[in-house]
């Protein structure tokens, strides 16, 4: 399975938020062509979770899924960021919240089939409140929900985000929540 090599390589689109690639693949004489997205920086996204057990979480308008859903404060590291400094800065502009701690919970690729991205998930504790910083054009609400029911509803399938799906299941199964 891992003889397939990357005999030619086109980049389509090439956007600071992404890539559109089509590699041709060569194995035993066989070429196929590839088409995969890739992220030129890495996502963050963190489950923030206050003294009284309520995670904080976003809710906003996802135009590919064309309905507004809850998810956790993500988004993109800059270009050099380290991954946890992203994870904050994000966390305190979506929300207002500044973490006394922050800690890694795992990386992913959600769709390692079709996309080249690595999502890192974070749990933050100990927040001190403060003022969103939005960037232009963003418009989100934030909710304190309970951390068990969120996690109920993730385990009853009612939540579509990835990060939060997986970012909750870590953070139990850690012990952190």
């Amino acid at each position: 399975m891992d003889r397939w090599q990357t005999i030619d390589r086109k980049v389509v689109l090439d956007h600071p938020w992404v890539r559109v690639v089509i590699e041709t693949l060569e194995r035993d004489g066989i070429t196929m062509p590839y088409y995969l997205l890739e992220s030129p920086v890495d996502a963050v996204a963190t489950v923030a979770v206050t003294d009284d057990r309520r995670i904080v979480l976003t809710r906003q308008y996802r135009h590919p899924l064309r309905r507004i859903i809850f998810d956790l404060p993500a988004g993109r590291a800059a270009p050099g960021e380290d991954p946890l400094d992203g994870a904050r800065r994000e966390l305190e502009e979506e929300t207002g919240y500044r973490p006394g701690q922050i800690v890694p919970l795992g990386s992913l690729n959600p769709f390692p089939g079709s996309l080249k991205v690595t999502l890192h998930l974070f749990f933050a504790s100990d927040l001190t409140a403060g003022a969103q910083r939005l960037e232009r054009g963003e418009e989100l609400e934030v909710h304190l929900r309970p951390f068990d029911a969120v996690y109920a509803e993730v385990l009853a399938g009612q939540h579509i985000d990835a990060a939060l799906q997986m970012g909750v299941l870590m953070a139990r199964a850690k012990g952190l929540a």
